[in-house]
């Protein structure tokens, strides 16, 4: 309980992530990194002209909003991390900074815009969908963080859903998850019409893609599943026995199917708390005890590094992030 008491205060102390934007910004030896995103969050209201540079927060709106925008990524970029800018003086060297914002019309906008984004080879994209606790700015900086770490080559997509981005909205987040799967369905329906497409979702992310894929399968939408090139689910905040129930009503089941876990997950040791468990799926280390579901788990439990509650070592050891990267081709 103490353990709780300090992480809960301690997080929310803590300085939350926001977007810096610098029209137009280079810098050599800076990378930029595409992120497109699609989100059922409310926009703060304001003047700014950078619409996604204010504050979206846990307000949901039953419509998708859609953008891209150009994150730089600088020079002196550690594996693993996300450099921060300071909302007063962001610095292009030390920082990630957009240098670019470019709202779409429609999904049809949105799509033409992947469409240019496309490099030669594949037809596919991977779809980001964040966890508990994420405003959009961490949603959105992490996704450019994990896709120049693991040097995608196809366009990304962030999935950013109306989480409270507070310690203290757990609950609030869980039903955000039940809010947002028509607009997950709506996007990954859009996207499979010219595309496969990977998706990788964190903690209560995971959550809503399981929420979002049995609802599908439900109502006779196989076919966007069959274009699914695979899931990946990281820390999965989900029940063991809800997700066996979940797995048993999609059809087709997606394949590969990954499960990244670890039993050093503190947030995961806290959620289970929480829920009156013992454990949560993102903890379990026994595939045995998913019985015969189609399902690859990967255990983290031994690599060193990355965030200190090991909730991400997925994408923020260095360890993980080459381990992960070479099992990717």
């Amino acid at each position: 309980m103490l353990s709780l008491v300090l992480i809960l205060t301690l997080s929310a102390c803590a300085a939350r992530g926001v977007i810096g934007i610098i029209p137009g910004a280079t810098l050599p030896g800076a990378v930029v990194q595409p992120v497109f995103v699609a989100t059922n969050r409310n926009p703060a209201t304001g003047e700014d002209g950078y619409l996604f540079q204010q504050r979206f927060g846990e307000s949901r709106d039953p419509s998708l909003r859609y953008v891209r925008l150009d994150v730089s990524i600088p020079p002196v970029h550690r594996t693993g991390q996300i450099e921060w800018p300071a909302p007063e003086r962001p610095d292009l060297a030390k920082h990630f900074i957009v240098s670019a914002e470019h709202q779409f019309d429609g999904p049809q906008d949105f799509l033409a815009g992947l469409e240019k984004a496309r490099p030669d080879g594949p037809r596919e994209v991977v779809v980001f969908v964040h966890g508990y606790n994420v405003n959009n700015a961490e949603a959105v900086y992490r996704l450019a963080q994990i896709a120049h770490d693991f040097e995608a080559k196809v366009p990304v997509i962030a999935y950013s859903w109306p989480s409270a981005g507070s310690p203290r909205g757990y609950v609030y987040d869980r039903d955000s998850v039940i809010f947002s799967r028509d607009g997950l369905e709506i996007l990954l329906t859009e996207l499979t019409r010219d595309n496969r497409v990977l998706i990788v979702a964190h903690s209560m992310g995971s959550q809503l893609v399981m929420e979002t894929l049995r609802q599908m399968s439900i109502s006779g939408r196989g076919a966007v599943i069959e274009r699914l090139s695979g899931v990946a689910l990281i820390s999965p905040d989900i029940d063991e026995d809800v997700f066996i129930q979940q797995s048993r009503r999609i059809t087709p089941f997606p394949q590969p199917f990954m499960l990244l876990v670890s039993a050093r997950d503190r947030m995961l040791d806290i959620a289970a708390f929480l829920t009156g468990k013992p454990t949560r799926l993102g903890s379990i280390t026994e595939p045995g005890r998913l019985g015969d579901l189609p399902v690859t788990v990967i255990d983290l439990s031994d690599v060193q590094g990355g965030d200190p509650s090991g909730h991400s070592t997925a994408f923020t050891a260095p360890a993980a992030i080459a381990l992960l990267r070479d099992l990717g081709g």
